[in-house]
């Protein structure tokens, strides 16, 4: 699931700041961005990240607001020459009068240089205590995010449980249509068939051994059930919520084989189109 969160704790020589952003993935990847010198604490932050999260890419950054009392400025002489240089050359291409100041260099992007002294032993408290202020912003806005796709995926469902009692209530009526249309094509041709007559019996037991659905009509109910109630349960369900589509999906293309009528295909072609809009909000769940 997407998701924000940042935090910002004060340190003894300034500010730590940490933010966490995550984007939609199958598997678990965390990447942590840290200042150089900050390296050795990596674990740290991983270690207050890892048992809140189980799948997404997720990228925590850390960094550093000094005080002021704490930073101090230095020339960097060589792009200061490269200033120098190319303002000579522009000087004498352009034939422009006037000469070169010193504030005319300075003033150039990226000559002064603003350096920070910082002791890193003593900002781990900050930096852990961010981590997890960060985690606790970025969790919440998760769970806002969680209630949008709980309450739009229970919709779905709910579409495709009436759809399947409309594919229940639609079933029986399937054999006596097909007795009645074989019935009228006999009668067509100049047959009069009994119904009580075995080859015409068998014909219509075969049939109905085909089209018969109720199987994956029980099943369906059974799979839906299990994944209201595990939507309903909260907690990590992304997997176990793929795996039951998976089989939602199975019992659906079934139906579409086996139901041998019109109007059980058209519901057929309405359930898959739901199933897919729930498989792209099943990907966004933990």
């Amino acid at each position: 699931m997407t998701g924000f969160g940042k935090a910002k704790v004060k340190a003894v020589d300034g500010w730590v700041v940490a933010e966490i952003s995550s984007v939609n993935k199958k598997q678990l990847e965390i990447s942590v961005h840290l200042p150089k010198d900050w390296s050795g604490f990596e674990n740290e932050v991983r270690e207050e990240i890892l048992p809140a999260v189980h799948r997404g890419r997720v990228q925590v950054t850390v960094y550093h607001l000094p005080s002021r009392s704490d930073s101090r400025e230095r020339v960097d002489m060589a792009l200061a020459k490269e200033f120098a240089l190319a303002l000579q050359k522009m000087k004498k291409t352009l034939k422009l009068d006037g000469d070169i100041r010193v504030g005319d260099i300075l003033r150039a992007p990226g000559v002064i240089v603003t350096e920070h002294r910082i002791e890193t032993a003593n900002l781990l408290p900050a930096l852990k205590a961010a981590a997890s202020q960060a985690l606790k912003d970025w969790l919440r806005m998760r769970e806002k995010e969680g209630a949008h796709l709980k309450a739009d995926l229970l919709a779905r469902i709910s579409l495709l449980q009436k759809a399947r009692a409309r594919v229940l209530k639609r079933a029986p009526l399937v054999l006596k249509q097909y007795r009645e249309t074989l019935q009228k094509k006999l009668q067509k041709n100049g047959f009069q068939v009994s119904p009580d007559n075995e080859n015409f019996r068998k014909d219509l037991f075969m049939f109905a051994d085909r089209c018969d659905i109720s199987e994956e009509l029980t099943r369906l109910e059974s799979h839906y059930n299990q994944f209201v109630q595990t939507l309903k349960k909260g907690g990590a369900a992304g997997r176990k919520l793929e795996f039951l589509l998976q089989e939602i999906q199975r019992e659906v293309n079934t139906l579409g084989s086996k139901g041998n009528d019109l109007a059980i295909s058209h519901e057929v072609v309405e359930m898959k189109t739901e199933i897919e809009k729930v498989r792209e909000q099943v990907q966004n769940i933990e």
